[in-house]
């Protein structure tokens, strides 16, 4: 929901609904810092008044921890679409890549760097977090065993552990663009995990980035 809309047409403001809030909210505090984000902001945002958030989220910290991991729900749920079912084998690693680049473009990178270590000091957090990197092994783990079965891959010792190594290596890989001189994140993850596959092709994918 557009926080401006929200904030223009909202008659009732008891009927904002915490998710809608939690979204706009993890907007402004992606935009203004962990520490910086005032309820003053949100209200603005939001049209509600900030004694009624405070009631609501009690303190700036934990409404900011419910924004961060509703804000890792909504991922997950991304993941699960029918788009990313639909991926096969070697090309639908770089699919998959593809689809993850475009989650952290240029304008929603920034997100990723300002918040980097924050998850880890809320137990609820960090098990968000946990999820999300299982679920994108999962996939990795998937598209690897029947990149194997096509014979687009040679068979691995254990491909739960390659599956480990390119979900760690893409998070590491988009918070380390965050600081270097690049300018497009897909063609930079396609790098990475394509050095990685190397020593395992049996059959080179159609690899193009913009």
């Amino acid at each position: 929901m557009n926080s401006h809309l929200l904030s223009r047409n909202m008659g009732r403001p008891k009927k904002v609904s915490d998710s809608d809030i939690l979204l706009i909210a993890f907007e402004i505090i992606s935009r203004e810092g962990f520490e910086s984000f005032t309820f003053e902001q949100i209200s603005k945002a939001t049209g509600l008044s900030p004694a009624a958030l405070v009631k609501r989220f009690k303190t700036k910290r934990h409404l900011a921890y419910l924004a961060r991991n509703r804000k890792w729900d909504e991922n997950m749920e991304k993941m699960n679409t029918a788009k990313v079912s639909e991926l096969n084998g070697l090309q639908g690693i770089f699919e998959f890549l593809r689809l993850i680049s475009k989650s952290v473009d240029s304008k929603r990178l920034g997100e990723h760097l300002r918040w980097l270590g924050t998850e880890a000091e809320d137990p609820k957090a960090r098990k968000k977090v946990a999820s999300y990197f299982a679920e994108t092994r999962g996939i990795f783990y998937r598209l690897i065993q029947e990149a194997i079965s096509n014979r687009e891959l040679k068979s691995v010792h254990d491909a739960h552990d390659l599956a480990m190594t390119l979900e760690a290596l893409v998070q590491g890989s988009i918070f380390q663009f965050g600081f270097l001189n690049e300018k497009n994140i897909e063609r930079h993850l396609t790098s990475r995990i394509n050095s990685v596959l190397q020593p395992y092709l049996i059959t080179r994918p159609a690899i193009t980035t913009k």
